[in-house]
């Protein structure tokens, strides 16, 4: 399997489904995703550094979704990829930061 179809998988689960006009509705914000409209190696570097994401957070800066698609991130614990314009590391943080102001 290709990054490209990984990419689309990830973006847009429901394709292919039949009840796919279902789903879409709680996450229409895929639909409006630059990323799905770019190289999807882009947002999967080999490398969680700051030279293998640039590309991916220059994409998600312009992106009228990241919001949305950080906040998917944060919420099913994604791993792997740039989301929302956050590499994984930035994201941890993020979830720390939310617990300790959870919990306090």
């Amino acid at each position: 399997m290709d990054a490209e179809s990984t990419l689309a998988r990830l973006i847009y689960p429901t394709l292919g489904r039949v009840d796919a006009a279902e789903d879409r509705d709680d996450e229409t914000w895929r639909w409006s995703a630059l990323c799905a409209q770019s190289d999807p190696d882009e947002f999967f570097p080999d490398k969680q550094g700051r030279g293998g994401s640039v590309l991916a957070k220059r994409v998600c800066a312009r992106c009228p979704v990241s919001a949305e698609c950080l906040d998917f991130a944060l919420e099913n614990h994604e791993e792997y990829g740039i989301w929302g314009g956050k590499t994984r590391r930035e994201r941890r943080a993020l979830r720390s930061t939310q617990a300790v102001a959870a919990a306090s």
